[in-house]
């Protein structure tokens, strides 16, 4: 096959520099590239929410069905500053008219000290907030991290510190649920909200708790000197199954 290629009349082949030749791409705009992250499916209306990270500003934004089948975005939340503060962990209410979320710390390492990249000298804060989607007015329910929004749409269970802890969407107070050995994890609602799963962690080891809402007592399933972890409950809220890691 003979490729016929533009030559001069001295023979030479012409190279003619690109009319639109991109100019160098700078570490600025590597570092400053627009990225969505957390993408979340509410449980009704077909809506969907995400954190989107532009030049280091966290804002979280939802997505939701139009007349024409089309989907409209808009964002809910007017964080301005570039200032380090972690946002992630969504949970919608179960009626997907509002989102509970985690700002501020460090959402990658949860036990240590929250991040401060721009020296406030009042400090910075890891919170659990509650923003409704048509008022776009954030609420603070408490300090914590790992929000879980209960089926009935009415209290957020949270950790703060290791421990579990409870706030009610309506507002009021927050209180400590649990007071537990331990550091706890994976909160897990059962499915008629009545009672709350989590994994105590005992350093070499690891129990399944459950406390019920109604009798307000604890109970552990089957501690043993393994680790167990993950949580998960049947639809009819009445057996749990769970991962156990001999040691």
């Amino acid at each position: 096959m003979k490729l016929h290629l533009p030559w001069c009349a001295a023979g030479l082949l012409l190279l003619m520099p690109a009319a639109n030749a991109q100019k160098p791409f700078t570490l600025e705009q590597v570092t400053s590239a627009p990225f969505p992250s957390e993408l979340t499916a509410a449980p009704a209306k077909g809506r969907v929410a995400w954190v989107f990270n532009a030049l280091g500003r966290r804002n979280l934004w939802v997505a939701e069905p139009a007349a024409d089948g089309s989907y409209k975005a808009k964002q809910v939340t007017s964080y301005a500053d570039d200032d380090g503060q972690d946002l992630g962990q969504l949970a919608w209410t179960p009626d997907a008219a509002t989102i509970v979320f985690t700002r501020g710390g460090d959402l990658e390492f949860l036990d240590r000290p929250y991040p401060n990249p721009q020296s406030f000298p009042q400090g910075v804060q890891q919170g659990v907030w509650a923003i409704s989607i048509e008022s776009h007015e954030p609420k603070l329910l408490g300090e914590g991290h790992s929000p879980s929004v209960s089926p009935k749409g009415d209290n957020v269970a949270y950790l703060f510190k290791g421990q579990v802890w409870l706030a009610k969407l309506s507002g009021g107070k927050p209180e400590q649920l649990i007071h537990s050995n331990g550091e706890a994890e994976s909160l897990r609602w059962s499915p008629d909200g009545s009672k709350l799963a989590f994994a105590s962690r005992r350093g070499d080891h690891a129990f399944i708790g459950v406390y019920d809402l109604t009798a307000k007592s604890l109970v552990y399933l089957d501690p043993s000197v393994d680790t167990d972890r993950d949580p998960a409950w049947s639809p009819d809220s009445r057996r749990i199954a769970f991962l156990r890691i001999p040691v």
